[in-house]
Formats: structure tokens, C-alpha cells, sequence
């Protein structure tokens, strides 16, 4: 007989079991890693081309390299083109400026004139030589300039001004008398600008004297035959007329080193040349307050002023600064030396 026990089969009897752990799966969303490909060994040599796969390599570099080429000519061609049609374009748009500039543009419509009273605008414009239809950018305004002034001796200035787009501008300024020069029984008045606007005797300006002038043909310039003496009648009228002067009315200049210049209230001033003009007559204004008239006032010498009456001998005056105390005792000093 068996006497072996048989093995249980039902259950919560019998020997336990060990369980076996599962490994654990790996969580789906874990990051999988790529394999790193394996380090190359730099002394591992590479591998050899066959010589078809080199003229292969070959030839498809020289086609890049001339496709590369061609596009880059092909880029620079275009551009260049650009620029010639630019510069085409700009020169026929400054040859049609130029041509409309030269024919239709800027032709004069108008011409006024300025400043006149003694000459007519017609007598002015037909003068100068221009005329409405002109176009402005072949005007000369210097020849008509010179055409006006020559044509007519009371115009001292004149300017001719292009106005665009089609006007024209002259503007005169008509000369004054200043003074008359004579010489050979022949005046001639002349205007501040210096120039000869008419021949003969003009009442009320002063006269000169000894000029010796070159030329008294009206519109011209006054100069004299003797260098130094051309600008001497300006210097004295224009120095009067600072200081004050009485209005001067004969200028006596034979000798330009001993000018004498007749002034109103029948006063003499002797001056000698044009050498510090300025402070002579300075020194004869302050001696013409003191006195009445119909005197010399000798201003030759250059430390003293002389001042004597026409009827009577002569007196000299102090420098300028001294007191009229100091002339006072001056002339009383005088008089008891003649008693």
C-alpha cells in the first residue's frame, strides 16, 4: 500500500509558493535615446573614390561652379542695365529742359523800370537794347547796363535784373549836381558818382577851380591832367559836410599843396593840401562860432591856426582845447605890446 500522502490539490492547503516579481515595463513615455554613432577614429583612413567616382564629383563641381557663375553675370548685366536706362532717362529729360529753356521757357513778357523821373521808361528800355519776346537766359544785363549809362549822364547808377520767368527789372538812380568844374571858361556839373552830367554855369554849387580836367564830354568819368588832384574836390566837399562847414561856394586848387576855399558869410579858409582834412576843418568850425565873418582862417601850419580879419592884420588863436580865457588874455597881451 502507498503510503505516500498525496498532494492536496485544493486549495489554501499545501506549501506556499514563492511569487515571482515581474520586471517592471519601462514607462511609454520615457524619452528614448538615439544611438550616438560610434567616434571616428581619426587614424582610420578614409575611404579611397574610385576614379569614376572622382570624375564624377569632379564634373558636378565644375557645373556648380559654372551655373554659380552664370547667375552672378547674369545678376551683374541686369543691374548695369538699370543703371544705363537711369542715365538715359536723366539725359533726355535735361535735353528737353534745355531745349524748352532755350524756346519756350523764361521769354521775357514784361520789362519794368525803376527809380526814373528825368528820362522816360520808353527812352530807358530802347536804350538798352532789350526786348519782350527775348529769353531771359540769353540776356547780357552788363551791355545794357553799359548802354544806359553811356547813353545818359544823370543816370549814376543802373542795374538790369532778371526776374523769373519772364520779367526784367531796370532800376536807375538819376545823379544830382554837387559841384561844377571850370576850366577855359567852361562849367561843368558833376554828380556825386563823379561823373560830367551837363555843361555849363549851374547856379547855387560850388565851383572848382585849377582841376586841369582830361575831358568834360557829358556821361563821363572826371579826371584831371595833374596826378593827385581827380579825388581832392570830394575829399574837401565831403569832409565840409561832416564838420559842418558854411556852405562852401569857391574851391581854388591851382596849387593842390595850397588850397583856399571860400565858404559863406564871406569866410576864407587856407588849408594848404588834403593832409588831415578832417581835423582842419574841425579846428575852423570851432573858430567860425567865434567870429562874424569876412575872415581868413589860415590852417597851414600845423601847431597854430591864424585867424585875421579881411580889413584888418592879423590875430592867431589857440590850438584847440584851450579856453576862451586863455584867447581873451592872448589878445590883450597884444593889444598892450602895440601900445
Amino acid at each position: 500500500m502507498d503510503t505516500r500522502k498525496k498532494k492536496s490539490s485544493s486549495p489554501g492547503k499545501g506549501r506556499p509558493v514563492e511569487k515571482r516579481h515581474k520586471a517592471q515595463r519601462p514607462q511609454q513615455n520615457a524619452v528614448r535615446r538615439e544611438p550616438q554613432p560610434a567616434a571616428r577614429n581619426p587614424r582610420q583612413p578614409q575611404r579611397q573614390l574610385t576614379p569614376e567616382q572622382r570624375r564624377r564629383t569632379d564634373r558636378a563641381y565644375r557645373q556648380a561652379t559654372v551655373h554659380r557663375d552664370v547667375r552672378s553675370k547674369r545678376r551683374g548685366k541686369r543691374g548695369a542695365n538699370f543703371v544705363m536706362y537711369y542715365i538715359l532717362a536723366a539725359a533726355v529729360i535735361i535735353t528737353v529742359l534745355i531745349i524748352l529753356s532755350n524756346t519756350v521757357l523764361f521769354n521775357c513778357a514784361s520789362i519794368e523800370v525803376e527809380g526814373n523821373a528825368r528820362y522816360t521808361v520808353q527812352q530807358l528800355v530802347g536804350q538798352s537794347g532789350l526786348e519782350k519776346g527775348q529769353n531771359l537766359l540769353h540776356m547780357d544785363t552788363g551791355a545794357a547796363e553799359s548802354r544806359i549809362l553811356a547813353a545818359f549822364p544823370f543816370i549814376d547808377e543802373v542795374e538790369v535784373q532778371k526776374s523769373f520767368p519772364t520779367k526784367i527789372r531796370i532800376v536807375v538812380k538819376e545823379a544830382q549836381k554837387w559841384y561844377q568844374v571850370s576850366s577855359g571858361g567852361v562849367n561843368a556839373a558833376i554828380s556825386r558818382m563823379g561823373r560830367i552830367v551837363e555843361l555849363g554855369s549851374t547856379p547855387g554849387i560850388p565851383v572848382v577851380e585849377g582841376y586841369d580836367p582830361e575831358d568834360l564830354s557829358p556821361g563821363r568819368t572826371l579826371t584831371s591832367k595833374e596826378s593827385g588832384k581827380s579825388n581832392i574836390p570830394v575829399q574837401i566837399l565831403e569832409a565840409a559836410e561832416e564838420c559842418g562847414l558854411p556852405k562852401i561856394t569857391l574851391i581854388n586848387m591851382t596849387d593842390r599843396f595850397d588850397i583856399s576855399i571860400d565858404c559863406g558869410d564871406n569866410i576864407t579858409l587856407q588849408i594848404g593840401g588834403v593832409a588831415d582834412i578832417g581835423v582842419k576843418f574841425a579846428e575852423a568850425a570851432e573858430a567860425i562860432k567865434r567870429e562874424e565873418g569876412n575872415v581868413i582862417i589860415d590852417l597851414r601850419t600845423e601847431e597854430k591856426m591864424f585867424v585875421r580879419d579881411k580889413n584888418e592884420q592879423e590875430q592867431v588863436l589857440p590850438e584847440l582845447g584851450e579856453s576862451a580865457e586863455t584867447t581873451a588874455e592872448a589878445g590883450t597881451a597884444e593889444g598892450s605890446a602895440e601900445g
